[in-house]
């Protein structure tokens, strides 16, 4: 099982109002819910550096849920539990990631489905094969996507609304990883594959909508217009093309997480 990550994100503050020159209508604010982060390496922080160990890939501050969570008002968490883990797999979160929410659990986010779709094969072909290649595993990966993900993202749901009833649940996204330009590490990535890429990447974002739409209570975060002109291989990236550290390839930077915190936060208040 993977280690959590528990931590408080503010003390509960508890507000005593007076009853003399309060209006009638006035109510009191809101109770603190505990907040639980699920996912993948773009949930988990993979990319932004400062990592709590190597086996998840956590980052301490920079991950869109670390972000999110700094970014609200004090006194409207609980407890904050990130169970993210880079490499995971919707199987991996619904075995050893849900058991961090229960009844108590107020608000969750989660980024997963990526890898159940071959995201990572299919890039490789791209940057090492030829257009040929790159379109053949591309297309099978969005087909996967097309064919596996709406069951397996709907038992994941339904387990996460049986834990936590009440919960708001927003499901981010994943946004397209190239743009046009002749960025570092993009040498081995023309346009042509750029646009079979970017065209996967919209079949696995709209199935992934498509699944959310059909749970009361949860959100779907669409990110590809908030990273837009900032891609890999543009003049302002926000996702990192080929790095030395080959797992972050391909992955937000700080830039990009703080891109997804603001995406989570328009939706939250």
């Amino acid at each position: 099982m993977k280690r959590a990550w528990v931590f408080v994100a503010a003390a509960m503050a508890v507000a005593v109002a007076g009853c003399s020159g309060s209006d009638a209508g006035d109510a009191p604010p809101p109770a603190a819910r505990d907040y639980v982060a699920l996912g993948d390496s773009y949930a988990s922080g993979l990319g932004a550096g400062n990592y709590l160990n190597t086996e998840c890939f956590q980052s301490k501050d920079s991950s869109y849920p670390q972000l999110w969570v700094k970014s609200r008002p004090a006194g409207t968490l609980g407890t904050v539990t990130d169970r993210t883990c880079s490499g995971a797999l919707i199987k991996n979160v619904r075995d050893t990631q849900l058991d961090a929410i229960n009844a108590d659990t107020g608000w969750v986010t989660l980024t997963v489905g990526g890898n159940d779709a071959g995201w990572v094969g299919a890039l490789r072909q791209c940057l090492l094969g030829n257009d040929q290649t790159c379109r053949s595993t591309v297309t099978r990966s969005a087909s996967d996507a097309e064919a596996i993900l709406p069951d397996e993202l709907d038992k994941l749901y339904t387990a996460i609304r049986k834990r936590a009833p009440d919960a708001k649940v927003y499901v981010l996204g994943y946004p397209h990883l190239v743009g046009a330009g002749t960025g570092a590490g993009c040498e081995s990535l023309p346009e042509s594959r750029r646009e079979i890429l970017n065209e996967g990447s919209d079949k696995l974002a709209e199935t992934i909508k498509a699944a959310v739409g059909k749970h009361e209570g949860f959100t779907y975060v669409d990110v590809r217009k908030a990273f837009e002109g900032h891609e890999a291989c543009t003049g302002s990236p926000w996702i990192h093309s080929v790095r030395d550290e080959l797992s972050e390839s391909f992955h937000p930077n700080a830039e990009g997480f703080q891109a997804y915190a603001k995406a989570l936060a328009e939706v939250t208040g």
